[in-house]
């Protein structure tokens, strides 16, 4: 398929101007390639995503973290993002960014989260001006009232990982909730307007439990583990339009560059796991 042509179509399906002003979308690298016919989703691009296009002979990755964000201003081996896009030219991989505007897709980041735990979708935390059925933030309800402790379990559970939370009476039952995958901290006065109980995304700092005290629960389980099922949920979409005309391939390579103390390597090794095996149903199906 021509380049050209894939990012056209992309652009259909999730249009540039859903995302957030400034994001970096659409092509960031092209390496000298107008056609391309083998994929890689992957979170984001390092080293060892790239060795993995290479060894699985992949033309095109597609990343969900843009690489390039600020101006290039040289490419030196020795800044990380000019190394990485040294390695791509030299390997002829081009470089897709698929970003906010997959976050505002119906079935994107934050939907994907709110299906995971098993909520169901009302609608969106900030509506898009410009489409219908898109938006950033989901609001979701649950079947049945959930005590906060409960609500904090199953989180850990589909997550993997610590969770950071504000305090709560312990009697706490959450009956609805807003959620943002990825740093969301930003939309908490919005979020405040909206009467949920409780509130997960992450990189939430410190001043920002202060400002909810009591009045809302913030919940922070990790910013990659909020987002760790967007590879394949971009996968599932590109699939469909492109069952035929292109290859695609979900990255296995884990590239959360945060770490735990005690007991990191069981959340390390869990992560990892879910690659794997959700790669395995992908292709099964």
């Amino acid at each position: 398929m021509r380049l050209d042509s894939l990012l056209n179509k992309i652009n259909n399906i999730l249009p540039q101007d859903s995302g957030i002003e400034g994001d970096r979308l659409g092509l960031q690298i092209q390496s000298g390639r107008n056609n391309v016919s083998n994929i890689l989703i992957t979170m984001e691009v390092d080293k060892n995503v790239i060795n993995e296009a290479i060894k699985l002979k992949c033309d095109c990755i597609i990343t969900f973290h843009p690489l390039i964000y600020n101006p290039l201003l040289k490419i030196h081996d020795n800044d990380r993002v000019g190394y990485l896009t040294s390695e791509l030219i030299k390997n002829s991989i081009a470089l897709i960014s698929i970003h906010t505007n997959f976050d505002a897709f119906s079935e994107g980041t934050s939907k994907i989260f709110a299906d995971k735990l098993g909520f169901k979708f009302e609608e969106f935390l900030i509506k898009s001006n410009l489409y219908n059925e898109r938006g950033i933030g989901v609001i979701a309800s649950v079947n049945k009232p959930v005590g906060i402790n409960l609500l904090l379990k199953r989180i850990n559970t589909v997550c993997n990982s610590p969770i950071k939370h504000s305090s709560f009476k312990i009697n706490k039952i959450i009956k609805k909730i807003a959620i943002v995958g990825g740093s969301g901290s930003g939309f908490i006065n919005e979020v405040l307007d909206s009467g949920v109980d409780a509130f997960i995304t992450a990189d939430i700092s410190y001043h920002h439990y202060h400002q909810v005290f009591d009045r809302l629960v913030l919940i922070d389980p990790g910013h990659y583990e909020m987002e760790q099922f967007v590879p394949n949920g971009i996968a599932q979409i590109l699939r469909k339009y492109f069952q035929n005309e292109l290859k695609i391939n979900v990255s296995s390579v884990l590239t959360n560059p945060v770490h735990y103390f005690p007991k990191g390597d069981i959340y390390c090794n869990k992560q990892k796991k879910y690659l794997i095996n959700s790669n395995k149903k992908m292709v099964q199906n």
